[in-house]
């Protein structure tokens, strides 16, 4: 198809001829061929989605994902229609896209590699790696370069050209897959070039490292892990239990954003801060944390004062600073202090929008079982296995609310016991971020995929064999990464259903289906979130569950004034203005009329 250009072309047109056909088009398609109640129909549910989104249709691609991922911000809460207009909208809008959309294009195999790229594609084996690399390859050919030009800054067009493509959804995941591959072919693969790839966008971090600053700071942070890690029972001051290595880990990366703040905005010398009391200093204090203020770079009203309170500590607990010194530092966090107290994040409220929608309420709740029936189908055993993983995983974050840390840590030998036909988790006081017990009992259809992964596939995971935890990471020892857990959670509920929903928000998702529909059963989803107060989940995991709130007060008051339908007619009726009730006045006297 390309005949070997070797002219030059902007990197945003490289993949120009394989773009697909905007919403625009289609909708100018539909137009032109369709009649009658079809034209109309759609035209309208055109005209819908373009009003209601705000989206321009020429820009938007007219391929399956672009169209779920766009139809999947609607929702009848949003759109202010009923669910079933809603989804006669997205059924008409989708079988147009099926109609007259552009059929799916592998850009890979539409290029004819260049000669040089074909054979370099040769020395590779293994078939999974050869297609990583077949975009580079076709956007090298395109653009007349050889392999040996490759370099990182090759990269910046490569995804620019990836993002005007449109079909591939995640360009800077396909880079970073890309880099990752040419590496690996790069060591292993006779014959490769030289050249080793690293991302071309890469920037100075902000927050400094502490090699950067005299050893006295970092001799403060030591001091301050050795007296939150080393508990002394019989101390007459301290902490009664150890603070996780994740909370001391968290004091050093406030020292160092607000010492790096310091030096970066406020003319400071590396050298100045020989220690955490320099940053402590009221100037430089309240310096330091005007960067993380709310209305500074998106940061929520919490940031600062959590950043502000953990300095508080160190200045009490590890300087044991002056009285006088550390009530101005107390008057800083006061005044930090969000007002409305603990609360739930932007990100999570705008994510449970989607929630309002009944629909999606129960296509999440059986999510897994969709997935599962997916994975089931698959011919490949690892593929079926990661399928079945993936159902798993995404059932015990509905019925659990497990946090993730706990959720890809679970053992086979110390987490999950079965009594009979009854399954449960356990976690003890020192696995649970508020150090209490919990035992959540699971469902049978979680207990059903649990067994059928265990049982058939759990051997298929690369790891797996003698590693204790049910999710087995490569090694073979430890645990799958956080960040494996996410893509298991995220990923397939993006891709089918168009939502973002992050492990955490599953507990959010609990808290607001239960309050919604039965609010007087908050207390158990407390114990089921392992809070040590129902405090905790009323302020920090409901707030979006008002509009259920006042359908419940609706209908109770619509009861109230429907009430006295049921009563007799002479109590039904007001005696005001009833001129055959008004008492008689005899004649000749005068009616009393109040001024």
């Amino acid at each position: 198809m390309n005949e070997m250009i070797r002219t030059p072309v902007a990197d945003e047109e490289v993949f120009a001829a394989f773009r697909p056909k905007s919403l625009g088009n289609i909708r100018r398609e539909c137009e032109a061929e369709l009649d009658g109640t079809a034209l109309r129909d759609t035209r309208s549910a055109f005209r819908f989605v373009e009003q209601k989104l705000d989206v321009n249709l020429d820009e938007v691609p007219g391929t399956a994902p672009a169209v779920r991922a766009l139809l999947g911000r609607m929702t009848p809460a949003l759109a202010d229609v009923s669910p079933k207009r809603l989804e006669n909208i997205r059924s008409l809008i989708r079988k147009a896209v099926e109609r007259f959309g552009s059929k799916r294009i592998w850009i890979a195999r539409e290029v004819t590699l260049a000669p040089d790229w074909e054979a370099l594609m040769g020395l590779i084996e293994v078939r999974e790696h050869r297609w990583a690399l077949s975009r580079l390859a076709a956007y090298c050919t395109l653009k007349g370069l050889a392999p040996t030009d490759v370099c990182s800054d090759t990269l910046i067009g490569f995804e620019r050209a990836l993002e005007r493509e449109s079909l591939s959804k995640d360009p800077p995941n396909i880079r970073k897959h890309t880099i990752a591959v040419w590496n690996m072919c790069q060591t292993r693969v006779s014959g490769w070039p030289d050249t080793r790839l690293s991302s071309p966008f890469k920037g100075e971090p902000y927050s400094l490292p502490l090699s950067t600053f005299p050893a006295g700071l970092s001799q403060d942070l030591e001091a301050w892990a050795a007296r939150m890690t080393d508990i002394d029972p019989f101390a007459a001051s301290g902490p009664v239990r150890p603070m996780r290595a994740t909370s001391v880990e968290a004091y050093r990366i406030t020292v160092r954003r607000l010492a790096s703040v310091l030096i970066r905005e406020h003319g400071l010398s590396p050298d100045e801060i020989t220690g955490v009391a320099v940053i402590l200093e009221i100037e430089n204090f309240k310096n330091s944390l005007r960067p993380f203020l709310p209305s500074a770079a998106g940061y929520g009203d919490g940031y600062a004062y959590k950043m502000a309170a953990q300095m508080r500590s160190l200045a009490r607990h590890l300087l044991h600073l002056p009285a006088d010194h550390l009530a101005q530092i107390d008057a800083i966090v006061e005044r930090l202090k969000p007002v409305s107290g603990p609360k739930m994040g932007k990100r999570n409220r705008d994510r449970l929008q989607a929630f309002d929608d009944p629909a999606i309420v129960q296509r999440v709740l059986a999510f897994p079982e969709e997935e599962l029936d997916r994975a089931l189908k698959l011919r490949n055993p690892l593929r079926q296995a990661k399928g079945v993983e993936r159902a798993l995983v995404l059932s015990l974050s509905i019925f659990t609310g497990l946090r993730a840390k706990n959720l890809r840590s679970l053992r086979l030998d110390m987490n999950i016991r079965r009594s009979g036909s009854r399954v449960f988790i356990e976690l003890c006081e020192d696995e649970t971020k508020t150090h209490t017990i919990l035992k959540v009992e699971l469902p049978a259809e979680t207990i059903v995929l649990l067994d059928l992964f265990v049982d058939t596939y759990r051997a298929h995971i690369p790891g797996a064999l003698g590693n204790p935890h049910l999710f087995a990471a490569p090694d073979g020892v430890s645990p799958r990464s956080y960040s494996a857990i996410r893509e298991m959670i995220s990923e397939p509920l993006r891709k089918h259903l168009g939502l973002e929903v992050s492990p955490h928000l599953f507990r959010h998702i609990m808290a607001k289906i239960v309050a919604e529909r039965a609010p007087e059963e908050l207390m158990n989803v407390s114990r089921v979130l392992g809070h040590k107060s129902v405090n905790t989940t009323y302020q920090s995991y409901l707030g979006t569950e008002t509009p259920a709130a006042s359908r419940r007060v609706h209908d109770l008051l619509k009861k109230a004034r429907n009430a006295g339908d049921e009563e007799p007619e002479q109590k039904k009726s007001s005696p005001i203005g009833r001129a055959d009730l008004a008492p008689s006045v005899p004649s000749g006297s005068k009616r009393m009329v109040k001024p």
